[in-house]
């Protein structure tokens, strides 16, 4: 399991309790930074998967990199 995917699930805890914790004391303000919380642990979840995704798939992870910019340079953004 890669150091992202760990901090990741380890933030998402934390804000899942900090989150808990503003509902038990009607801090709104804590709740919100709870979830803000959960959603950067998620997101660099989502990191960590997508990176050893790469590293196990390197050819399939530049073909679709491949595509996507050959997508984007057929928009005709005027």
């Amino acid at each position: 399991m890669d150091s992202d995917r760990i901090i990741g699930a380890g933030n998402k805890a934390a804000g899942e309790v900090q989150e808990g914790i503003g509902g038990l004391i009607g801090d709104s303000r804590t709740q919100a930074r709870g979830q803000s919380r959960q959603l950067r642990g998620e997101a660099q979840n989502q990191i960590g998967q997508l990176e050893d995704y790469i590293r196990d798939q390197p050819l399939t992870a530049a073909a679709v990199a491949v595509g996507i910019g050959w997508l984007i340079g057929r928009l005709r953004i005027i």
